[in-house]
């Protein structure tokens, strides 16, 4: 066992002996420049691929929530469809089958064709 954990230790410095050597010639080192733009360039595809999606999916939400009017048929986030009777800023009311159900106007989620 400690032949292996030698042989490791060899092996560790004699793989750091030539780097060393480079960077006391005066060798330039492009490593730390190049590990920061692997990861700003990490993030921003991240962003594209992640974030534009869903803010785009936002927009359109607060667009056609604030387009809403009495009479349209709607999906609520629960599953419900319903027919708006009543709408101010925060509240819509809507018509279902059994009656009126009040909701908070920001869990409509779409329009019913």
């Amino acid at each position: 066992m400690e032949n292996i954990i030698a042989n490791i230790m060899l092996f560790a410095q004699d793989a750091a002996a030539p780097a060393t050597q480079a960077t006391e010639a005066g060798a330039p080192q492009a490593g730390g420049m190049t590990t920061l733009l692997i990861y700003v360039l990490l993030f921003v595809g991240l962003w594209f691929i992640l974030f534009l999606p869903q803010r785009k999916q936002r927009k359109a939400l607060q667009k056609l929530q604030s387009e809403l009017k009495v009479g349209d048929t709607v999906l609520t986030a629960s599953g419900i469809y319903g027919k708006i009777v009543a709408l101010d800023d925060a509240k819509a009311t809507l018509e279902v089958a059994q009656g009126r159900i009040m909701f908070v106007r920001s869990q409509i989620v779409g329009k019913a064709e």
